[in-house]
């Protein structure tokens, strides 16, 4: 049921990535809003893309790659509703003069990772599976650098395909080494 990873598969994962990440944010007109509803708006968004865009790609490389859209997309939304309500994490809530990037890479370090745990769980089979729970953090917490230089030149679609980018070409070379690795069966009861 594998198929073949390497640098081609990289490369798909990336531009995957990218078009999930920044199709959806740059069709929704997003003007009207401040900058930090526009972010929050983005995530949304690009969660709905990313998660389609990665499932497409999966598709056949591991048994339980059906459940990779229902898992990712619970996991952004969940990521998102905690950032968002929980007043002193929420982007949404800090002050015009508080440092608004290192709010937004905890923010997207929290949804990174809620995200990477629901999707370990369709990993946990392979033994390299523990490096997607730190290679999926770190990569969406960076990708908020990309979100940021994005809106500051006042572009969405500049904003969406440079997160898509970052976040993809780290999780690439990730998913890469796990789907590499050999499966964990597990072991026969001994009677």
């Amino acid at each position: 049921m594998s198929k073949k990873v390497g640098w081609g598969f990289w490369w798909l994962w990336l531009i995957a990535n990218i078009i999930g990440s920044a199709i959806l944010p740059v069709l929704v007109w997003q003007e009207p809003y401040d900058l930090k509803a526009r972010i929050f708006l983005n995530e949304i968004l690009q969660s709905i893309g990313i998660s389609v865009a990665q499932s497409l790609v999966l598709r056949d490389r591991f048994a339980k790659e059906g459940w990779w859209l229902p898992l990712t997309l619970f996991g952004w939304l969940t990521g998102l509703t905690i950032v968002f309500f929980m007043p002193s994490l929420a982007i949404n809530s800090s002050s015009p003069t508080q440092p608004i990037i290192p709010i937004l890479l905890m923010n997207l370090a929290i949804v990174g990772t809620v995200v990477s745990i629901c999707q370990w769980q369709l990993l946990k089979c392979f033994r390299a599976a523990g490096l997607w729970l730190f290679a999926s953090v770190f990569a969406l917490s960076m990708s908020g650098l990309g979100l940021y230089l994005g809106y500051m030149v006042k572009s969405v679609a500049l904003a969406s395909v440079l997160q898509g980018a970052i976040y993809g070409s780290v999780t690439g070379l990730a998913v890469i080494k796990i789907l590499r690795s050999p499966k964990i069966f597990p072991k026969k009861s001994q009677k």
